[in-house]
């Protein structure tokens, strides 16, 4: 067995406003979520049986603090909404795909012909999708936060922000419950990428473990039920759902 993975507890990185990968509606730190429920069905895979995954430590990540945390070997993993790419592979390992995305824009009030003032997180691959688009439809200017929750809040609060750029599904979730009718969805999407669960990259017999796990778990009738819960059904704490169909719109990963 995985020394990271025995011993007093497992530790895993999560993310706080992420839904429906990683999200906490409560004011302490108790993650659920798509990735979070993943996470569950792999370790007990790993481990023989969800009765024998020892104790669970959810630590609390954001996108920029989740990758030093896992080089200082604060976590043992991060399982979010993490996007695999060639730079961030040089570094850390990834398991195989949990899920495949692309970058929407919303949109709120109405700008004029001005261009939009776009807020998103500094260094994402949701700003560096925007700024590889050749002719994304319109002019802006970009502002870099740190976190999607503080993009999230400038964006509905902030009268300089006119649109934020962010993954499809998290910005979904993250504006559904909020009433405001001034704010839609462009067309427009940007990029097209896949998520992982990020490692170290010694911890290799780990990832190899974890891909063999998820494997098994993509073809499981426990699979299927959770994208139910998590895209077609209310999302827990939030009071609404997103009604989508990751099958028929291909967002799981097959490869």
């Amino acid at each position: 067995m995985f020394a990271s993975l025995t011993g007093a507890g497992i530790r895993i990185g999560f993310q706080r406003n992420t839904p429906p990968f990683s999200y906490s509606p409560t004011a302490g730190f108790r993650p659920i979520g798509y990735s979070v429920d993943l996470a569950g069905l792999v370790l007990a895979r790993i481990h023989g049986g969800a009765d024998r995954v020892p104790p669970i430590e959810a630590v609390e990540v954001t996108s920029t603090t989740r990758e030093g945390l896992l080089d200082a070997g604060r976590i043992d993993l991060e399982c979010g909404s993490t996007t695999i790419t060639d730079e961030r592979r040089r570094r850390f390992a990834f398991s195989r795909p949990i899920f495949r995305t692309s970058h929407r824009i919303a949109l709120k009030g109405d700008p004029g012909p001005r261009d939009l003032r776009v807020v998103g997180i500094q260094g994402s691959t949701s700003q560096a999708a925007l700024e590889a688009e050749p002719d994304p439809g319109f002019g802006y200017a970009f502002t870099g936060v740190p976190s999607i929750g503080a993009a999230r809040d400038a964006f509905l609060a902030d009268d300089g922000i006119d649109a934020m750029v962010a993954d499809e599904v998290i910005l979904r979730s993250l504006l559904a419950g909020e009433a405001r009718a001034d704010v839609r969805m462009l067309d427009v999407r940007l990029g097209g990428e896949d998520y992982g669960f990020l490692l170290r990259k010694e911890d290799g017999e780990l990832r190899r473990a974890v891909d063999e796990a998820l494997s098994d778990v993509f073809g499981s009738p426990e699979y299927r039920a959770l994208i139910a819960t998590w895209f077609a059904g209310e999302l827990p704490g939030l009071g609404f759902s997103l009604e989508m169909d990751p099958g028929d719109r291909s967002f799981v990963s097959e490869s």
